[in-house]
């Protein structure tokens, strides 16, 4: 089991992440779907930087390819958080503040540890998928009670 969480970490969290994106697609609305796609969308850029550059991802200095991804979904999620008629984007939100306050420290410090770059730019997806599937679980049980309900800000 242990080599399963260090080994295969990451591909535990993409199978979490596609399977709660398609939970969202057949049963969420709007917010939910285009959260999922967030999430999705951040893995695949992911993966595909690091098929392009192999190498990538040493923590000795700011890492671009980490920090334009991250860019992206601190913009979208922001879009998400103040239009969507939900709470747990803005928690979403927060995690993604938290990754990229961390690219710009390490822009400005050289003296903060590797261990800590690594740490706090990629521990935040675990709170925003735990956010993810909190919302999820939220909306699901408010369908069951009160039905149906708006989904997006009108202000």
């Amino acid at each position: 089991m242990e080599a399963l969480l260090t080994e295969y970490r990451a591909y535990v969290q993409y199978l979490i992440i596609f399977s709660l994106t398609a939970y969202a697609f057949a049963r969420g609305d709007g917010p939910e779907k285009e959260a999922g796609a967030i999430l999705s969308g951040m893995v695949a850029m992911d993966v595909v930087y690091h098929l392009l550059f192999p190498d990538a991802g040493v923590y000795q200095e700011i890492d671009p390819g980490h920090f334009l991804i991250d860019l992206c979904v601190l913009i979208l999620l922001g879009r998400l958080a103040v239009r969507a008629n939900r709470v747990y984007p803005i928690w979403m939100l927060a995690a993604q503040i938290i990754s990229m306050s961390m690219h710009l420290n390490r822009e400005l410090s050289s003296a903060i540890e590797p261990i800590a770059y690594l740490v706090l730019t990629r521990i935040p997806s675990y709170l925003q998928l735990l956010a993810f599937g909190a919302g999820l679980w939220a909306h699901h049980k408010r369908i069951m009670k009160y039905g149906t309900y708006r989904s997006w800000r009108t202000t």
